[in-house]
């Protein structure tokens, strides 16, 4: 009886050694990261800032604080305690089971992050550069065909920030400082499709005080539209030669100019893009042309008063500009400290009211870029760019 009762003991044992241990589940890699720009991207990198980024592929902290792990297990040992709203270089994307967890680089060493805790962000150059192809095409095309090319001018500035519109389209866009289009398809109801200030479109039919129109980024064609609201200044059917493209899903943009027939990418860094608020709008999606620059723009709090201001601001469509990280009048005695503290919360969150918000160097960067050569008028905050530049926002 003990003989057979030690035996049962020692089986048991053994049963618990072999089976009794949960399996973990299989670490799929799904994708690696190499923080490179690609060969495929010709580079002629002309900004020279120390904001230029290092990190390409990174992932950033959206909670209080991200647990960073020896490997992808809820109950794997902890190697570091990442804070809120910080960056990661981010070496692969990992799915294991139905989670997904980021191995990055940590000053700890290497560990993984569950996606829950943070936000992939990465800069798609191949992307940008095929819009540019994209909106270039559409140029050709149309000069081609012989179809007038123009822009839409509808911006009405609304400084106190009354009345403002939020009826949105089918696709998300408010109707805000921007025109409505309608599309007429056999046998539906009429959709009404908004087209934001300074959109590049072609103006395929005249008819007595309305336009059919063809706008470069939004499908329905023709959309019809009052013909006060087209200007063909600047001269769109010209092309050009220089495009600063948005990747809002990914907070940063890259700035590109054209030699011979090649496309270079001279610059990129972390931005902030708008998000529906009280006061602001998303910043909207498209192809604009650039018709004016200031040196400062003001902007104003939530009850009217003037509220600070934001160098070196480009205008792509209506209210919205490209500017340097704004400073408010009660945060000059300590500028540095506050522009420090906002910049580093570029390329994660969404924030501003429309605008795309930059480094105030950067901004100055892009600023006497477009201007180029050109005679600036010293005598005014307003200045018109030395040629045509192209906003495309995706």
């Amino acid at each position: 009886m003990l003989n057979k009762k030690f035996f049962l003991l020692i089986f048991t044992f053994c049963f618990a050694l072999t089976f009794g241990k949960t399996k973990r589940p299989e670490i799929i890699v799904e994708k690696k990261y190499d923080n490179l720009i690609h060969e495929n991207i010709k580079i002629d990198i002309k900004y020279g800032g120390e904001d230029l980024p290092k990190l390409l592929d990174y992932v950033f902290i959206k909670t209080l604080y991200a647990r960073v792990r020896t490997e992808p297990f809820s109950d794997s040992p902890e190697i570091y305690h990442a804070p809120f709203n910080t960056k990661y270089l981010l070496l692969e994307k990992v799915k294991v089971g139905g989670n997904v967890w980021y191995k990055v680089k940590t000053p700890k060493g290497e560990g993984y992050i569950y996606e829950g805790s943070a936000i992939l962000r990465t800069f798609r150059f191949e992307k940008m550069l095929t819009r540019i192809e994209e909106v270039e095409k559409f140029i050709s095309g149309k000069n081609s065909e012989k179809v007038k090319l123009a822009s839409t001018n509808s911006y009405l500035p609304n400084p106190f920030n009354k009345d403002m519109k939020r009826t949105k389209d089918k696709y998300g866009v408010s109707i805000d400082q921007n025109i409505v289009g309608v599309y007429k398809e056999e046998n539906k109801e009429d959709i009404e499709i908004h087209i934001p200030d300074r959109s590049i479109l072609s103006v395929e039919k005249i008819d007595g005080n309305y336009a059919e129109v063809k706008v470069e980024n939004i499908k329905e064609s023709p959309l019809r539209m009052p013909k006060k609201y087209l200007t063909y200044r600047p001269e769109i059917s010209k092309g050009f030669k220089k495009a600063i493209v948005v990747d809002i899903d990914n907070q940063n943009l890259g700035a590109f100019e054209k030699v011979g027939d090649n496309w270079y990418l001279i610059s990129y860094i972390y931005g902030k893009t708008g998000i529906e608020s009280e006061l602001g709008f998303e910043t909207p999606r498209g192809s604009y042309i650039v018709p004016l620059l200031k040196y400062e723009m003001g902007y104003r709090g939530l009850y009217g008063e003037d509220a600070g201001i934001a160098r070196y601001a480009i205008r792509f469509s209506g209210g919205g500009y490209l500017h340097g990280t704004p400073i408010e009048h009660d945060e000059k005695d300590n500028e540095d400290f506050f522009l420090l503290q906002k910049e580093n919360g570029l390329g994660t969150f969404k924030g501003t009211r429309k605008c795309i918000r930059n480094t105030v160097s950067h901004s100055k960067f892009l600023f006497d870029w477009i201007m180029g050569d050109s005679k600036r008028n010293l005598n005014s905050n307003y200045q018109s760019p030395g040629e045509n530049v192209i906003f495309i926002i995706f």
